[in-house]
């Protein structure tokens, strides 16, 4: 029974991949929009605990934590070929820093908010064109502009699929790797992403 059911999984995921949508992205127009949540790596984002140990009131120091939570953005697509397409993002990024102060068992905490948004320009290829399912891999870089200091230069990658509903309506969701130029290179970041994407002029 377990075969069979992994059997009728395959040939069902086999027959979405297949199944022809009436699109050819070439030469057409995209935008899209998405939401998603921000998950951060690296030494910009690592747990820092600084105090000492008093005999009589314990632990006395305060932590830092820096972390990513929401994002959202929009694109715009342009389909040089059946495989490639051309994208431009503007994409934001929020997080929160918390800081912790202790002493004896006792503490008290505060966080503040940050973001940035980011300029991005990519390429996209799309392994399975004219597909009712289509995967795809974004590769690129951009500019990432805090809301304090000085914009940075960096680069991101991704992997996706765009799943049509309608020939000119798809759900577009996927990851992607972001890393800033920052000067110790530490500040990396990925992103889960869902939204839609529609494309114009095609009925």
């Amino acid at each position: 029974m377990k075969k069979l059911t992994l059997l009728l999984a395959i040939v069902m995921i086999l027959g979405l991949v297949a199944s022809a949508s009436a699109i050819d992205q070439k030469g057409k127009v995209a935008i899209g929009g998405y939401a998603g949540y921000g998950m951060g790596f690296g030494d910009a984002f690592k747990d820092v605990k600084v105090g000492y140990d008093d005999p009589v009131l314990g632990f006395v120091g305060y932590s830092f934590k820096n972390k990513l939570t929401f994002a959202f953005g929009g694109k715009v697509s342009y389909g040089l070929t059946p495989n490639l397409a051309l994208v431009g993002a503007l994409d934001y990024q929020a997080g929160k820093a918390e800081v912790k102060v202790s002493a004896g068992g006792f503490g008290a905490g505060a966080s503040e908010s940050y973001h940035w948004m980011a300029i991005l320009a990519n390429i996209k290829y799309v392994l399975t064109p004219e597909a009712k399912t289509c995967p795809y891999l974004t590769v690129g870089g951009g500019f990432y502009m805090p809301e304090e200091g000085d914009s940075k230069p960096g680069v991101n990658g991704g992997i996706g699929l765009e799943h049509f509903f309608q020939p000119n309506l798809a759900l577009d969701a996927g990851a992607r790797f972001h890393m800033i130029f920052t000067e110790d290179n530490s500040t990396t970041y990925a992103q889960i992403l869902v939204g839609v994407i529609y494309y114009l002029g095609v009925k």
